[in-house]
C-alpha cells in the first residue's frame, strides 16, 4: 500500500502517514507525523502559545473506516505550558474531537438521528456510551450555532409532552411555517413560556402574529402578557377532543347504569367497541343506525350526541359572525341540557369563546404540535426512555428541529 495515496485519502492538513502500525482483516493503524511545525493551540485556553515544547505524547483516534476496515491514527499531540493557568497542557487539535476525528463525530451524529445509540454503536463497533458521549457533544456544539439566538416566528405552536412518569414534562415551540421546533425547555405552564418570551426579546415578540394552543391556563396567561396584538387561536382540533371526552363521560356513565340494570340492548351499543364509530365526525350508516336506537333507549346519551352534530356547526360556518352566532347557541343549548359534562364545557366554552372564534381570524392549528409530539414519543420509545432531560431536549432538535443534519444537506 502507497503511503503517499494513504496520506492523499486522509486529507488532514498538514499530516501525512508515516507507516503502517497495524494493518489486519478488521483494523488498520497508522502512526501519522507533522508536515510543517505550527504554533500549538493550548487546550486549556484556546489561545495559541509560542513557549518551548514540554514533550510529546501519541494519542489513538479512531477515523472514518476504509474499505470496510476500523482505522485508527496514532497521532502526535504536543505539550507546552500554558500562560493562564501556568500548567502543562496538550495540544487541542480542530479536526479531532476527544478519540475520534471531527468527520467520524460527524457520522455518529447523522446515524444516531435515524436509529438509537444502541444500534449505531453495534453498527460501528462502539460502546453505546461513547456514542452517547460523541452525540450529545456535537448537539452541545451545533445547539451554541443554531439555537442560541431564536428567529421570531411569524405562526407558532406551543404543546408540552412527557418525559418520564409523575407529570414530568418538556414543552416545545413550533414555527408552524417551518414546521420545525425552534425552542423547548424542562417543565410546562407560565414560567417556562416566559422564559421563551423573554429570549425572542421586544423586537422578536412583535413579529409573532398568531399562536395555537390547546387552551392551557398558563399558556394562555403568558401569551397574554407578551404579546399583545398578536391573536391567540384555541386549537379546534384540541377543542373537539374536549368535546369528544364529554361525550364519552356520558357514555361510560349510562353504560354503567345499563349494566347494573341489566339492560344488554343499551349496553352492547354503548360498550366500547362501539365507542370509535360514536365519536367519529363523519355521518356513516353504522353510526346513523345507532343513533336511532339510542333516541329509543336512552335519551340522555341522544341527546349528547346531538349536542355533539350541532357543535360541528361552529367550523363549517363561513365567517366568524355565523360562527359566533352558531357557538352562542350551542352553550346554551349545552347548559340547557342539565348534563354535567356538557354544562362544564359549555361554560368552559363561553369563558374561551374568542379564542374559539379566532380559528377565523388566522386559520392555523396545532395539528403540526400533534404530529411532532408523536415523533417525540416514537424517539422516546425507540430509546426506552431518557435519564439525561438536557440530552432528551437536544435529540428533539435533532429528530423535529433546526439540529437535524438533512437541514445542512
Amino acid at each position: 500500500m502507497q503511503l503517499n495515496s494513504v496520506t492523499e485519502m486522509l486529507a488532514i492538513t498538514n499530516y501525512k502517514v508515516k507507516h503502517i502500525v497495524h494493518h489486519s482483516e478488521k483494523r488498520i493503524d497508522l502512526l501519522l507525523n507533522r508536515i510543517e511545525e505550527a504554533p500549538s493551540v493550548c487546550s486549556g485556553c484556546g489561545k495559541v502559545h509560542y513557549t518551548p515544547v514540554h514533550s510529546t505524547d501519541t494519542v489513538i483516534v479512531e477515523d472514518l473506516p476504509i474499505s470496510g476496515k476500523r482505522v485508527f491514527l496514532h497521532v502526535p499531540k504536543r505539550r507546552s505550558l500554558c500562560h493562564e493557568d501556568e500548567r502543562i497542557r496538550t495540544e487541542e487539535l480542530e479536526w479531532l474531537r476527544g478519540r475520534v476525528t471531527r468527520r467520524f463525530a460527524e457520522q455518529i451524529y447523522r446515524l444516531t438521528s435515524i436509529t438509537t445509540n444502541k444500534e449505531a454503536g453495534w453498527f460501528l463497533g462502539l460502546d453505546d456510551e461513547k456514542v452517547y458521549r460523541i452525540d450529545k457533544g456535537m448537539l452541545e456544539e451545533l445547539s451554541l450555532q443554531r439555537l442560541e439566538k431564536v428567529t421570531p416566528p411569524r405562526h407558532m405552536s406551543v404543546d408540552e409532552v412527557a418525559w418520564q412518569k409523575w407529570h414530568k414534562y418538556v414543552t416545545n415551540v413550533i414555527d408552524v411555517d417551518k414546521r420545525k421546533v425552534i425552542w423547548n425547555h424542562e417543565g410546562r405552564g407560565k414560567t417556562v413560556l416566559d422564559k421563551f418570551y423573554h429570549k425572542l426579546g421586544k423586537e422578536g415578540r412583535g413579529k409573532v402574529r398568531a399562536v395555537a394552543s390547546d387552551g392551557a391556563r398558563g399558556f394562555l396567561s403568558s401569551t397574554k402578557e407578551h404579546l399583545k396584538k398578536a391573536v391567540i387561536v384555541l386549537d379546534h382540533f384540541h377543542v373537539k377532543k374536549y368535546l369528544n371526552d364529554a361525550v364519552d363521560t356520558v357514555r361510560k356513565e349510562e353504560l354503567r347504569k345499563a349494566r347494573q340494570q341489566e339492560n344488554k340492548e343499551l349496553a352492547a351499543i354503548l360498550h366500547c367497541n362501539k365507542r370509535f364509530i360514536l365519536m367519529q365526525n363523519k355521518v356513516t350508516e353504522k353510526k346513523t343506525d345507532i343513533l336511532e336506537k339510542l333516541e329509543s333507549l336512552n335519551e340522555r346519551v341522544y341527546q349528547a350526541m346531538l349536542l355533539k352534530e350541532q357543535f360541528l356547526s361552529v367550523y363549517t360556518a363561513g365567517n366568524r359572525k355565523d360562527a359566533y352566532a352558531n357557538l352562542r347557541a350551542w352553550i346554551s343549548a349545552a347548559i340547557k341540557s342539565q348534563i354535567p359534562s356538557l354544562v362544564e364545557l359549555g361554560y368552559k366554552f363561553f369563558r374561551k369563546r374568542h379564542y374559539v372564534l379566532n380559528y377565523f381570524v388566522c386559520k392555523i392549528t396545532s395539528a403540526i404540535s400533534e404530529g411532532i409530539n408523536n415523533k417525540i414519543k416514537r424517539l422516546k420509545r425507540m430509546a426506552y426512555g431518557y435519564r439525561d432531560v438536557k440530552y432528551f431536549l437536544l435529540k428533539i432538535h435533532q429528530h423535529c428541529g433546526l439540529l437535524s443534519p438533512k437541514l445542512s444537506t
